[in-house]
């Protein structure tokens, strides 16, 4: 599928899979990047929040590893990310989010049903952000349908409204039901800020880690970090930029 056609998709649908943007090799050098990326290298590259969080005894994310590690900085701003981001967002866009999710095999943790949009400060953003934020990941792993992909409910990022879950970090059915996205280790996903998904736990013996990067036009979003300015990437991240 086309980057063109991909856009398509993800306006109607809400989310859609860019396949084969990053080599397999391109992958396995992410996850070592990742797992060598320290809390006190982070927090020594001046990130101003915890660095990382655990779920269940586990570290199931990290913050902004970008600012700790030159790999995965470079990949953030790789010209493939960079295409993909412009084509979406246009010539000035910040940078919002920059996460590791790393999903180990037997991993229990889960998502409830939400819209990203809980993530979206209203003394930061404006109320359009929902058609000029992109959220995105690499597929760092394979993800199938069992080691814990997310369950994307299509089209509905066109629900008027849709209720703020108590607790994030449990998945009940509720009586909703998605389409469990799955792709090759490369594939870059593409999702609305408003799009309701979920994900069960990795009941699988792989882990499902992704590379999950957060765009949004700038003149929707008050701070953050520039990521384009006039069409070219800025390669450093400005911690002090990170509200």
């Amino acid at each position: 599928m086309s980057l063109s056609s991909s856009k398509e998709v993800y306006l109607k649908k809400g989310v859609a899979v860019i396949p084969a943007v990053f080599t397999e090799d391109e992958c396995a050098q992410m996850k070592i990047s990742a797992y060598s990326v320290t809390d006190e290298a982070i927090t020594k590259a001046r990130y101003p929040h915890v660095p990382s969080e655990k779920a269940y005894n586990k570290k199931s994310l990290i913050f902004f590893p970008a600012l700790a590690n030159f790999n995965l900085n470079n990949v953030r701003t790789d010209p493939r990310r960079v295409h993909n981001v412009k084509t979406c967002l246009g010539d000035n866009v910040r940078q919002i989010n920059n996460k590791v999710y790393f999903r180990e095999p037997e991993d229990i943790d889960t998502f409830a049903w939400h819209r990203d949009t809980i993530f979206r400060e209203s003394s930061q953003f404006k109320t359009n952000v929902e058609n000029d934020y992109l959220q995105t990941i690499i597929a760092i792993d394979d993800i199938t349908e069992d080691n814990g992909a997310v369950e994307f409910i299509e089209g509905s990022h066109t629900w008027e409204d849709f209720e703020t879950p108590n607790n994030l970090r449990q998945f009940k059915r509720e009586g909703l039901s998605g389409t469990k996205y799955v792709a090759l280790k490369g594939d870059v996903m593409v999702w609305s800020v408003k799009i309701v998904h979920g994900s069960e736990v990795n009941g699988s013996d792989r882990s499902r880690m992704t590379y999950m990067n957060g765009f949004c036009k700038s003149d929707s979003v008050l701070d953050y970090p520039d990521y384009l300015v006039n069409g070219k990437v800025v390669h450093e991240i400005n911690p002090e930029r990170i509200p």
